[in-house]
């Protein structure tokens, strides 16, 4: 009976398609009715949307003048457009490299990751369903960070390279979900299921915090810092869109080091190494986590058991 089934969708590989896309629309609307049920979690949601970019605004405003100067001209001068796409892009980031973890290690405390692994889907079905609050949650920031930067503190961005924006950002999460996927994995695969996970603690934490470019151009950073941050896909993404979106801004001034050893324009180095790592990220954290998943299943460890 198992072969026959199995043949039947080798031979109907779309029905196959077609059961996974309903299921995570299953998941999706379960995870929004979750969402949406919580009134008073809302309201709070749009008060830290709110404390949190007002905080960082403010302390922009008072190092505007001085950090105008520092920032330069391949990002224009405004400092309120240069940390709005940060904050605002943050946020995505932040999402797609932290969240497969903590989406693993509440359905191993819940009990249910064996249960949905019973299920005929994929083994990623479950993870991306789950994710789907995460996007409820954090997505929509951007166009919050982008309105208070504009009507509020004097932000200023131009559309004419909105699809090369767009392009940028698409990379950039899929290489950060990648290493989403590769700190998810360590989950099972290197037992890491207590403290802190290193994945995303060096990569998030740490480099994309401290020398990324996220409130200071990367320039004011010592020489082999600066080689550090060009590691990470937020380097890139915050350069790329920096250059497109800011008016005062101008394409063809090197600003990371990469950019300034490479024969190439500073996008077009932004591009191809936002798609290698891509390449490289993606496949290597579905292959880990499908491992991890393997692992998990043979040892019995796929939930804990109360």
């Amino acid at each position: 009976m198992a072969s026959s089934v199995s043949e039947q969708q080798g031979r109907h590989p779309e029905g196959a398609l077609v059961r996974e896309a309903r299921t995570l629309w299953a998941f999706a609307v379960r995870e929004y009715r979750i969402w949406q049920s919580y009134r008073v979690n809302q309201l709070m949601w749009l008060v830290n949307i709110f404390v949190t970019t007002l905080l960082f605004f403010l302390m922009g405003l008072m190092v505007k003048g001085k950090a105008a100067a520092l920032i330069g001209g391949a990002y224009g001068t405004n400092y309120m457009s240069f940390i709005v796409v940060a904050i605002a892009l943050s946020t995505f980031l932040y999402t797609n490299l932290s969240d497969p973890y903590t989406r693993i290690a509440r359905s191993y405390y819940n009990g249910t990751m064996d249960l949905l692994l019973l299920s005929p889907m994929s083994i990623f079905t479950p993870l991306f369903g789950f994710m789907t609050k995460s996007i409820l949650d954090d997505y929509p920031r951007l166009l919050i960070v982008g309105a208070f930067g504009v009507f509020l503190f004097g932000a200023v961005f131009r559309f004419q390279h909105i699809l090369a924006a767009l392009g940028f950002t698409a990379l950039a999460l899929a290489a950060a979900f990648g290493i989403g996927m590769i700190s998810a994995s360590s989950f099972y695969l290197l037992n890491i299921k207590r403290g802190t996970e290193p994945v995303r603690f060096i990569v998030q934490q740490l480099l994309a915090t401290l020398l990324a470019g996220a409130y200071y151009p990367v320039t004011v950073l010592p020489k082999p810092l600066q080689w550090i941050a060009c590691l990470i896909p937020h380097t890139y993404v915050f350069d790329a869109l920096r250059r497109l979106m800011d008016p005062g801004a101008r394409l063809t001034v090197p600003v990371l080091p990469i950019q300034q050893v490479l024969p190439w324009s500073p996008l077009v180095v932004d591009a191809v190494a936002l798609s290698a790592m891509t390449l490289i990220l993606l496949p290597l954290g579905f292959v880990l986590y499908g491992q991890g998943i393997e692992k998990a299943r043979r040892n019995g460890t796929l939930t804990r058991w109360q």
